[in-house]
């Protein structure tokens, strides 16, 4: 009898210490003394290891970003407790937070079959899925949630994106407006609402999102570039042109393709002299764009400066074609002459040589498909020497060609 009350006591004392334990650990873990309270969870484990403490151990680390020894206290702890929600859901996060999306999957998944109806987790579940860019599997994730909760404004916000992901517009649409009714203050949305109306067919509505979210938000950046492009878009390049001037007041590192859009406003809005500043601008930032030389071309002529317009727009012109389209009628030339084909060979050397005229090789073999193919030898003799002034000191087949031209010249007199 006296061993059995000892046992019980001593079972008691145990129970108490750890009981003590366990609210030290929680003060310090309160108080953030993270050192001090991860000592005294591996005294305790050391001891008795359990899920709880693994747990804890789990959540110190967490909340000092130490992702990756979170992560391996959460599984050592579902060693002990493989149905615990909490360590499934935390070990979840780990894996998404370190970029390993496939195993928070796994772990979000095995949560919810342990809690299915736990909105929160599914929720957590569909915005892995968008993280992966597997919007198609998000949406429905988000749609099952919609089924069973309509009115958290979250999860609204979430399927409405995956809707527009998916192609779902006028799904996203109504969605998004429900967010922003229930929360005017969500900057984000108005942009994502803006882009699912239907520019041509739903003016009115961009117009009256862009004024609201400017309401709430004066002079934001995003929402002034919004309108001015509504109005490049819908080609009143005027308020276009102010719109973006706005814009620019608030962005001081524009995009390349946002200050081009801004000088085609100002050139259609028939402020020549001022689009030439700014294309002028950017082709500083890019000397061989040819939109910015086809509207520089535009703006002089305009000005009645034709000399450099024409200049302009030629330079615009070469500049439009690729370096590799001379290359490919090159070797189309080429093939072409491999095939006999000697007129289409010609042709295409004669495009190669026109697209790039540095390529003076492609003279040479003009000259001696010409020799093969026609014969009028005084076209061939005449490529010869084209090529030899073109090419002068670099060119590789010089002597052939000399060569050739004095055999033609003797085949010409004496045919004579």
């Amino acid at each position: 009898m006296r061993l059995n009350l000892l046992t019980l006591l001593i079972i008691m004392l145990c129970a108490v210490g750890t009981t003590m334990a366990q609210r030290k650990i929680d003060l310090l873990i309160i108080e953030k003394s993270y050192d001090k309270a991860l000592q005294e969870i591996e005294k305790e484990l050391a001891a008795n290891p359990s899920a709880e403490l693994f747990y804890k151990k789990g959540l110190v680390y967490k909340n000092l970003q130490d992702y990756q020894q979170a992560l391996e206290a959460f599984l050592n702890g579902l060693q002990h407790d493989a149905n615990n929600i909490t360590m499934l859901e935390e070990t979840a996060e780990c894996f998404s937070i370190l970029g390993n999306n496939r195993d928070a999957v796994a772990f979000y998944e095995k949560a919810l079959q342990v809690e299915p109806n736990n909105l929160a987790l599914a929720g957590k579940l569909g915005r892995v899925h968008i993280n992966m860019d597997d919007y198609k599997t998000a949406f429905n994730v988000f749609s099952g949630i919609y089924e069973k909760d309509s009115s958290n404004v979250y999860w609204n916000k979430q399927l409405a994106y995956c809707s527009y992901r998916v192609f779902q517009r006028e799904k996203a649409r109504d969605l998004y407006e429900k967010v922003l009714e229930a929360n005017p203050r969500d900057h984000g949305t108005y942009i994502n609402l803006i882009h699912c109306y239907n520019w041509k067919k739903e003016a009115n509505e961009i117009m009256a999102t862009i004024d609201s979210g400017l309401v709430q938000f004066p002079a934001d950046k995003d929402l002034l570039f919004e309108k001015a492009m509504f109005f490049y878009k819908t080609k009143r390049y005027g308020p276009a042109m102010l719109q973006f001037e706005k814009y620019l007041e608030q962005e001081k590192q524009p995009a390349f393709e946002t200050l081009m859009n801004y000088g085609i406003c100002t050139y259609f809005a028939e402020q020549e002299a001022k689009a030439l500043d700014i294309f002028g601008d950017l082709k500083l930032l890019n000397p061989n764009d040819p939109l910015v030389m086809y509207y520089q071309s535009l703006c002089n002529r305009k000005l009645k400066n034709y000399d450099d317009a024409i200049e302009l727009m030629t330079f615009a012109i070469e500049a439009t074609v690729p370096d590799y389209v001379s290359e490919m009628y090159h070797h189309l030339g080429q093939m072409y002459g491999q095939q006999r084909q000697f007129k289409e060979s010609i042709d295409a050397l004669k495009k190669a040589y026109e697209l790039n005229p540095g390529k003076t090789e492609v003279l040479f073999e003009i000259a001696t498909t010409y020799e093969e193919y026609n014969s009028n030898k005084t076209l061939a003799m005449n490529y010869y020497r084209i090529y030899l002034t073109e090419s002068g000191e670099g060119a590789k087949n010089a002597i052939y060609a000399l060569e050739r031209i004095e055999k033609l010249k003797e085949d010409l007199f004496f045919d004579e």
